[in-house]
């Protein structure tokens, strides 16, 4: 009974320091000037091979959602996933710890989730061309947020947690959104040391109410 006991924390203790190993590996991002050195990855099942070395990957799908195995590529930088006709983005996507840089323009998103707030290494984010009305207020919690391009989404108020990165957020660009005068004012208390980037003439006045 003894041995038995002892042979089942052994494999367990086995498992832990399994799973931790893998986690510690993923547990920082690698410098710009080596993460440019590393492949693209544009086929998912070519990444799955090799999970470990995936730092860099723009899918080339059409789907409603992200496939539920990208979130097996733990040590992933740079996603790229435009034009891939997203509905949804899941939770899972604040698992992939590591994102430094997220496009999702030209996708059909309505929001984004909360979890979005737990990629806490993310600089870049684009969510340009969807029909996202409101930024989570988890935002706040992206201290590394250096830059925003969400032009062409119906997106005519921010967060007031936002101000949070009022030291951080470089630029947030706006452009081909509707803004009323008090929108923009609005923005720039909340944002007051960031560029807000909007079209000085906007033709998308019509689709709002008046």
């Amino acid at each position: 009974m003894i041995k038995k006991t002892i042979r089942i924390f052994l494999i367990l203790l086995g498992v832990h320091l399994l799973w931790g190993g893998v986690w510690s590996v993923a547990s920082q991002p690698i410098p710009d000037a080596e993460l440019q050195q590393k492949r693209v990855f544009t086929s998912l099942e070519e990444a799955l091979a090799v999970p470990g070395e995936v730092y860099r990957l723009k899918l080339k799908i059409k789907s409603d959602s992200l496939p539920e195995e990208i979130f097996q590529l733990y040590n992933l930088q740079e996603l790229t996933a435009a034009r891939c006709k997203l509905n949804v983005l899941n939770q899972r996507i604040g698992t992939l710890s590591n994102l430094t840089y997220l496009n999702l323009s030209g996708n059909h998103l309505v929001r984004l989730p909360a979890s979005i707030g737990q990629l806490t290494h993310l600089r870049t984010l684009i969510i340009s061309r969807n029909l996202i009305e409101e930024l989570p207020e988890t935002i706040s919690h992206l201290h590394q947020l250096t830059y925003i391009d969400a032009w062409e989404n119906p997106l005519y108020t921010l967060p007031e947690s936002i101000s949070e990165l009022e030291n951080t957020l470089k630029t947030i660009d706006l452009r081909q959104i509707d803004l009323r005068d008090w929108e923009l004012e609005k923005m720039e208390q909340l944002l007051p040391n960031t560029k807000i980037e909007v079209t000085s003439t906007c033709d998308c006045h019509s689709t709002r109410g008046k």
